[in-house]
């Protein structure tokens, strides 16, 4: 099996979007660095839906999501969504197929 991507949906508290993303702001600033199967992690929020953020990441293997889910990066980072999440995550795994900019 080649890559896997993860497409993350995380509900924001009414107004907290921006807050939100901030609490992963510090996820960018080395700490996935150090998961070398991380190949991209993205953050958005949905155009004119603030309070949608959803990620893109895309993993080398199997081994690489269980690596990011089972880290310190993801461990440090999860106290700081108190407050900020207004329901479950919907978490769906995509094979991927093709893609422009990364090999497949």
């Amino acid at each position: 099996m080649g890559k896997i991507a993860v497409h993350v949906q995380l509900p924001a508290v009414a107004g907290k979007g921006a807050e939100l993303v901030e609490a992963f702001q510090s996820l960018y600033e080395g700490p996935l660095d150090a998961e070398p199967g991380t190949v991209v992690h993205v953050i958005h929020q949905a155009e004119g839906e603030p309070d949608s953020v959803v990620f893109y990441e895309l993993y080398e293997d199997d081994a690489a999501v269980k690596a990011h889910n089972e880290g310190e990066a993801l461990k440090a980072v999860l106290p700081k969504l108190a407050g900020l999440v207004s329901g479950r995550p919907v978490v769906t795994r995509l094979e991927v197929r093709n893609a422009k900019g990364v090999t497949v």
